[in-house]
């Protein structure tokens, strides 16, 4: 039986699915911003921060981008769920930097 690959982005990248991701990229890279503040400036909490921020970030890209591409419905939310992201990935960066 051959499923078609639309079909298996829908469900993989569904409304449930993409808020779950995008709110566990936020707090992956806000855990990754906290060991950083908290870390002590040491070598490995720096990268381990920087691993979390990493993870987190590209988590919610690929959920907001995926969702977006595949789940044409709900295309607006998914734009503001950008630009909300967006706002959150530059307080990150500018609190750590």
């Amino acid at each position: 039986m051959v499923v078609p690959v639309k079909g298996v982005l829908e469900s993989l990248f569904s409304q449930p699915l993409i808020v779950a991701g995008s709110l566990l990229g936020i707090l992956l890279a806000w855990i990754g911003t906290i060991v950083f503040i908290f870390g002590g400036g040491s070598e490995p909490a720096t990268k381990a921060a920087a691993t979390l921020n990493f993870l987190g970030f590209a988590l919610l890209g690929t959920f907001l981008t995926c969702g977006g591409i595949t789940n044409q419905d709900i295309d607006k939310f998914v734009r503001l769920g950008m630009i909300l992201g967006g706002v959150i990935v530059l307080g990150l960066r500018l609190g750590i930097t």
